[in-house]
């Protein structure tokens, strides 16, 4: 891994979080909530495509409007609580499936909390389910990735 020059004293006094160690911080957050985004716009623009092309800038505002809010009220917090219980476990497999989970759960829930009871909107639960999960786990995925790019993994520079 390349790790960034960084003045040693200067690493002593302020310290990083060391995401070999599942510790992240609010710009990890950040990044993992904008690779989400596109996520949702992805997954929006795909089951777009797929059930009705015609209706493909329905599907990306129905991503908008549904996906972007369940991400950023839901999925965020979820996400930091759901990071902070893992921390200690060291298996990447466990923390994708944890994530997979949870977003998986969050897509079901905007599309029931958004359809309102309404059964015609049936159709979007695969398509929100799907795309809750695979945007949590590429979200989680990538942050940790371009956490230790960036950082680095020396266990020695947490903070």
């Amino acid at each position: 891994m390349i790790e960034p020059e960084v003045d040693e004293p200067l690493r002593a006094r302020y310290g990083w979080r060391d995401p070999a160690a599942n510790e992240f911080t609010a710009g990890d957050i950040a990044f993992g909530w904008v690779v989400g985004a596109g996520a949702v716009f992805a997954g929006s623009f795909v089951f777009g495509a797929v059930l009705a092309a015609s209706t493909l800038p329905i599907a990306l505002l129905i991503g908008a409007f549904i996906g972007l809010p369940a991400l950023t009220l839901y999925g965020v917090p979820v996400a930091i609580a759901a990071a902070a219980v893992l921390r200690r476990v060291r298996a990447e497999w466990v923390h994708h499936a944890s994530f997979g989970v949870l977003g998986a759960i969050g897509g079901a829930l905007a599309v029931a909390v958004f359809a309102g009871g309404d059964p015609s909107w049936g159709v979007l639960f695969a398509p929100g389910i799907i795309t809750g999960a695979a945007s949590a786990v590429l979200a989680r995925g990538l942050a940790k990735r371009r956490a230790i790019r960036t950082r680095g993994t020396d266990s020695a520079a947490a903070g």
